[in-house]
Parts: C-alpha cells; structure tokens; sequence
C-alpha cells in the first residue's frame, strides 16, 4: 500500500477524482484523469468502493482480505497514473460504501468525476454499465466517461474538441467545451441537429417547399450562432466551426464524436420517481459515442438523501 492511500475519502475540494476497480474502462479512465488533473495543476483522487458489513465480533479474516485487495486495487489505479505524470500529486482511497453512492458522494467535493462506462462484472457486450449509467445521470459535478476502446494514449492524434448545441441553455457545455479546447490548444467544433417540425415531415405526401426548409434552417444556424457567439468573444483564440446539421441529435452526435478528441454535452436530466435521468439523445450518444464524453449538469439538484433512498446493501460507515 502507497503512504498517501488511506481508507477515509479525501478533504479535498475541487479536484479530479476517478472510481478504479482494475477494468480495461478504469485503466482508460485514470490515464484521463491524470492527463486533467495535471492539466489543472490539481490533485487527483483515485477512488475505489468495497461493498463489506462487518459483524461485531465475528470472523473477519475474510473481510480483512478483501480490504487488502480493495488497497492492492486502488494502489494499482494511482500508480498507473503517477507513471505518466511523475510530479502528479495523487491519493488512493477506499471506501466501505455501494460504487454508486460512493461515486455520487464525489460528485460533492470534485471538480471533475471520472468513470469507465463499464467494469469488472456485467455482461461482456454491455456498453454501459450499472454503475456508470446511473452516476451519469445523478453526478452533481462535470463528468467524464470512458469506454475501454477510447484512445487514451499520450500520443493519440489531435482531433478537435466537439460540443453538441440545442435550443436549451448549453450555456455549461459551451463554456467547459471552450475551456478544454483552449487548455488543449485544439479547435472546437458546434455542433447543432435540426429536424422538420413533425406537422410537415409527417403530414404532408410532399416534401416541404424550399422556402419553409429555408427558414428552418435558417432558424437552427441563428440557434448555434447566439449560443456560440459569447463564448467566442471570451476565448479568442480558440478556432470555431459551426455545424448545423439536418439529423437526429444522437445520430449526429454519435457521427461527430467520430473525429472529437472529446465530446461535450449539456446533461439536461429530468428527476422521475426513479430518480434524476438523461434524455434519449445522451443516453445513446454514452452508449455509442467514439470518443470519451463530458457530461456538464445544467443545473443543481438536491443531495443523495432527498431523492433517493440509498442502496439497501450499502454499508452505513466507511473502511
């Protein structure tokens, strides 16, 4: 075990925290971590969760291994991450406590929460996982996704930072979209999906007239223009593409993450009686996308304690 591993959660605010449980996903995750974390010039916080109650004067030899294996685990996670990033100042925590809720907890003191879209158990073909999905939706800081494919290599190819507009406040997603370009020295793309109002794409035998396709176009570019147009003036420097594209949201965004070195989105979540939940179009661009995800809230949403019960196995002290 590290000296800086420790089994209480980090007193940090407003650093870079990662969940790790040794899958392909969570390896991908820490090297882009790491890369944001020094790029901030901030901690990093590798995080791992054990589920494990112990019984008062029971035998816990069993539990005291798992523990040893939960340290091993998340030591390998800060590990990988200080080998890229020598002078990277990192801390391995393990927490007694259910990865959703241990993760959702971080979302409170981190600045950026990462994960890997899916880990060690589930379904070999499952793109997200049943940790990943349900953090994504109820994460109350900006969070980054991350497949086991993603190239997260050093030295990947520069593509352009791509954010998806709609005609909803993406005020968030615009401005962490332009930060990370400039931090990058990358260029931005804007991307916005347009389609016919459904009176005209399904009420008509014929196509729409060119003037009425005209003035919905016209309308869509005006859209992704006065959302951009604040966010130019602030950074300058940042080289700005403008792509109005007649297409459903998730297909386009799906079709630009293609060439993004990341792909930005505004998390309009809704709150059911299950709890806060995504729209269709991110749902499939997290499932589908080619390149990692950052998920930017939108808004403020309560604590963990008033909109959902915790998970009924969850441990109820930490490691």
């Amino acid at each position: 075990m590290t000296q800086e591993s420790t089994s209480r959660p980090a007193p940090l605010q407003g650093h870079v925290v990662v969940g790790f449980d040794g899958s392909p996903g969570a390896e991908r995750a820490v090297d882009l971590a790491a890369e944001e974390a020094a790029r901030r010039d901030t901690t990093l916080e590798v995080l791992h969760a054990l589920e494990w109650i112990e019984v008062a004067g029971g035998d816990d030899r069993f539990g005291q291994q798992l523990r040893e294996n939960a340290r091993a685990i998340v030591d390998r996670g800060a590990d990988r991450a200080r080998a890229g990033h020598g002078d990277l100042r990192v801390l391995a925590t393990v927490e007694l406590a259910n990865a959703i809720d241990a993760l959702e907890a971080a979302s409170d003191r981190a600045a950026l929460l990462v994960v890997g879209s899916r880990g060690m158990g589930g379904f070999a073909g499952l793109l997200m996982g049943s940790v990943s999905l349900p953090v994504s939706a109820a994460a109350r800081c900006p969070i980054l996704v991350v497949h086991p494919d993603h190239d997260t290599a050093a030295d990947r190819p520069a593509k352009p930072i791509v954010v998806g507009v709609s005609a909803d406040d993406c005020g968030p997603a615009l401005e962490a979209a332009f930060a990370q370009a400039h931090a990058r020295n990358l260029p931005l793309r804007a991307v916005h999906a347009w389609r016919y109002p459904a009176s005209l794409a399904g009420g008509l035998a014929f196509a729409p007239a060119v003037s009425i396709i005209d003035d919905w176009r016209t309308m869509a570019e005006t859209t992704l223009t006065t959302a951009v147009k604040p966010f130019r003036e602030k950074y300058p420097d940042v080289p700005v593409t403008e792509d109005v594209v007649l297409d459903t949201t998730a297909h386009a965004l799906i079709t630009a993450s293609a060439d993004a070195d990341l792909l930005v989105l505004a998390a309009h979540r809704n709150t059911g009686r299950f709890g806060p939940n995504l729209g269709r179009a991110i749902h499939t661009a997290l499932h589908h996308a080619h390149s990692p995800i950052l998920l930017v809230p939108t808004q403020t949403h309560p604590t963990p304690d008033s909109t959902r019960p915790p998970h009924p196995d969850a441990p109820r002290r930490h490691a």
